[in-house]
Order: C-alpha cells, then structure tokens, then sequence
C-alpha cells in the first residue's frame, strides 16, 4: 500500500504536537514511501530551507551515502558516497566512491577541479580538459599536454608530452628525453612493420631497416663530437656519374668522398690501400737459410708446365681473386727471382774476376812474348853482321 503524503499529512502533523517537546525516535514504515515535493534530509535541514531546482538536499557536517547489499551469496559489496573530510587540519574537500566492503577509494573528484576535467560524450568517448571529444580519449590543455605513467614499487616514471613543438617521451627519474617527433614531420618518417622491419621515409620498408627518399641520393651520416677533428661520416648512395648507382663513403671534413663503389663493382679510393690479409706462401721465408730455394732450372721447368708461376697459382680471364693473397704470392715470386738474380750476379761477377786474371796473364804473356821477339831479333841482326864479317874476309 502507498502512503499519500498530501492526505495524511494534517493527521499526522495533529498527533505529533503533544510529542513535540519528547526525545525524537525512530520511524519505520513497511511500505512504499512517497514524498511528493522536495526533500532535506540531515541534521541541518531547517524550516526555511529553499531547495531552488534541487529535488533532494543533504545537509551534515560529514555527509556520507551508504549502498548496504544484504545478499547471502556474492556479488555484495558495500558501497558509500564520500563528501569531504572532517574538519581540521588538512582537511580535504572531494567527492568519492567507496569500496567499503574492499576498503578501497577508486573514484575521487577534488574540490576545485575544471568544468572540463572529465568529460564522457554520447559516443562513449572521454574527454579530458574538453567536453568535445573526438577520439576514445582526448586530452587537451592551453599549454603542453602530459599524462604521466609510474612505477611505484621500484620509482619510476615517464611523462608523454605533446605541444605545438611536437611529441616527446621524457624520463622523469633519470631526467632525459629519448624519444622526440617534431611538429610537422613528414608521412612515414619511422614505421615499423609487421615482419619487424624498420623504414625511414617508407611505409612498405623492404630490409631490416630501410632509408627512402625520392631525390636522386640518399644518405646517413655517424657522428662521434668527441673525435679529435672529424666528427662525422656520410654514407651515401647515388645515381653516380654512369647513371646505374654508386656507394660513395665520405668522412665530413669538405674535400669530398674517400671512397667510390659503382654497379660494375669498380672502386674508387682516395688514398693507399691497406689490408691485414696472411700470406699463406710464406712470403720472406725465402730469405732464410733453411729455405728449400729451387734452382732456376728447376723453377723454370715447373712454370712451364704448371702454366703459371708455382707460388702465384692460376689467375683466369675474368674469374675473381683475392688480392691480398695473390700480392703475397706474387711478392714470393718476386722475392724467388731477386735470389736468383743476385745468384746469377754472384756468378758474372766470378766470371768477370777470372776473365779479368785471365787478361791480365794474357798480357804478360804478351809482354813476355814481345820480348823474347826483340831478343830473336837483336840475335838474328848480330849473326847477319857476323855472315856478312866473315865473307868480307
């Protein structure tokens, strides 16, 4: 049964005024309650009150709702409406939602908070500092916008920033900014597929990382500022002057590349080249004095029938070969023919001695032999004065 409050409220008034100087009680009534009209409920309430466009009105120096669930079985938690602390020092202003049954406080609205602070649209989207939303969640402010993310157990924290400079993640604990995206980047600066592959400029990257660009070069530069004078390198790729691309390495220090490297694999090196290859043949072990070192016939025979000289191996129109080895075997050779070249040496130079001894016993013989022809001939002057001597006689 219904009680209505406009009939019965003359009675009811009539029979409390011999009670009205007795201690109030309490009221209960077993059925539906309807109060037609407005509503003060609180020690507070007075007379006078004016309820303006307020239906109900809770006047207490410490106002709190209390939702008690009497379920036997689960779910029955108890809830409560919290309003402000009581009076002292540090006393808050808020308005809360109370776990009570879990002791927990997950909702709070502290006095003062913006029109704009918490903002939920027809759409289910939320907008925090704007009651226009146009995303699940929009946050907007006047200046930077910040939302924090915190580890409390071990501190730690991160603030997402954005403004009209652009977005950057920030550090809070160690004070450093890793991360920045500069207001007005252009489409596809990083994206990062699904295979995992990186593409700068691209959004289809085709290799772990990819660097894209519609000019006709491209590059990326390593930079190291505690160097002692160059800084940085540029590696770059371009068209090149044949038009079929060219790997171009060049240390910034503005006298151009250091390197070339075209599609026909031709290098380019400014400079000298160095490498730090082994030289399996045993390059100055020829200069040993346990060294097998052939004779030049021998050596001679085995080159022509291997068809190429024995340390050197086979070098075929058109094949590949490794450099360095190949300049380590022919400097082996090299190293062969200046041992047989000072041999030979040695030899001339002993066959110069002795035909020089030998012209110089010639010329003896000549001498002596020149005078034995003066003597013969003095002799064979005297015994022709001698003939002619004895005939005069």
């Amino acid at each position: 049964m219904e009680i209505d409050v406009t009939r019965s409220l003359l009675p009811a008034a009539l029979l409390a005024l011999p009670l009205a100087t007795a201690a109030p009680a309490d009221e209960t009534v077993f059925d539906d309650h309807i109060v037609i009209g407005n509503q003060c409920v609180g020690p507070d309430c007075a007379t006078d009150d004016e309820f303006g466009f307020s239906t109900a009105i809770f006047k207490d120096p410490l106002i709190r709702l209390e939702f008690n669930d009497t379920s036997a079985l689960a779910p029955a938690n108890d809830w409560r409406f919290l309003f402000n602390d009581p009076s002292g020092v540090g006393a808050q202003s808020y308005f809360r939602l109370e776990d009570s049954t879990a002791g927990t406080t997950p909702f709070t609205i502290m006095a003062g908070a913006p029109s704009t602070a918490f903002h939920m649209n027809a759409a289910g989207r939320v907008g925090l500092g704007t009651t226009l939303p146009q995303n699940t969640l929009h946050i907007a402010d006047e200046g930077s916008v910040t939302f924090r993310l915190e580890e409390t157990t071990a501190p730690y924290s991160y603030t997402f920033n954005a403004n009209d400079f652009g977005f950057w993640i920030r550090d809070r604990t160690a004070d450093t900014v890793p991360f920045v995206i500069q207001a007005t980047s252009p489409n596809n600066s990083l994206w990062v597929a699904d295979d995992g592959y990186i593409g700068l400029g691209t959004s289809v990257p085709a290799a772990p990382l990819e660097l894209w660009s519609d000019e006709t070069f491209n590059f990326f530069r390593l930079s190291a500022s505690g160097a002692a004078i160059n800084q940085s390198v540029d590696i770059t790729f371009t068209g090149g002057p044949l038009g079929t691309g060219e790997l171009r390495y060049n240390i910034v220090d503005g006298d151009g590349p250091e390197m070339k490297l075209n599609a026909d694999g031709d290098i380019e090196i400014e400079g000298t080249l160095t490498t730090a290859g082994s030289c399996s043949v045993g390059c100055d072990a020829v200069f040993e004095a346990d060294y097998p070192l052939p004779s030049i016939e021998d050596h001679h025979a085995q080159t022509l029938a291997l068809g190429h000289l024995p340390n050197v191996g086979p070098t075929r129109p058109g094949e590949p070969w490794d450099v360095t080895d190949k300049m380590g075997r022919i400097l082996n050779e090299l190293e062969h023919a200046h041992l047989f070249i000072a041999g030979q040496q040695e030899e001339i130079t002993r066959q110069q001695q002795e035909l020089a001894t030998q012209r110089a016993e010639l010329a003896e013989t000549g001498a002596a032999l020149s005078e034995t022809r003066a003597a013969l001939a003095a002799l064979t002057a005297r015994l022709a004065a001698l003939e002619t001597s004895r005939r005069a006689d």
